[in-house]
């Protein structure tokens, strides 16, 4: 009996440490735009990863897909359609009130984009 609870503990330790080494790292980002125009290009991070919905770009309140993302901290930048196409400008994120953010690992984030700034 007592060979069978050593075995039984041995086997509950290694399912719990092959567990631990099963985490996702991934760190995902998405936007959602509040701010009052259509918003295309969203860069993050001078480039890590960038959003964009063709020639119409997101809608207000729209939210983007989720993406992978490698740097965990950045600023954004978007452009944002002045009426005769789309300009780049400086984003104010609603969560932090600038336009830069950092992430955590392994997290996935959404952020408001509040303004947009040509």
């Amino acid at each position: 009996m007592r060979q069978y609870r050593i075995i039984t503990i041995i086997i509950a330790s290694l399912i719990v440490t092959a567990g631990i080494g099963c985490t996702n790292d991934d760190t995902e980002l998405a936007w959602i735009n509040d701010a009052g125009d259509s918003i295309n290009d969203i860069i993050w991070a001078n480039g890590d990863q960038t959003w964009a919905n063709g020639t119409t770009g997101y809608a207000d309140q729209t939210k983007t897909e989720s993406k992978k993302v490698n740097a965990l901290y950045g600023i954004v930048i978007a452009s944002i359609d002045v009426g005769s196409g789309f300009e780049e400008g400086t984003v104010i994120i609603g969560e932090t009130g600038n336009g830069s953010l950092s992430l955590h690992d392994g997290s996935s984030e959404v952020y408001t984009i509040s303004s947009v700034n040509p």
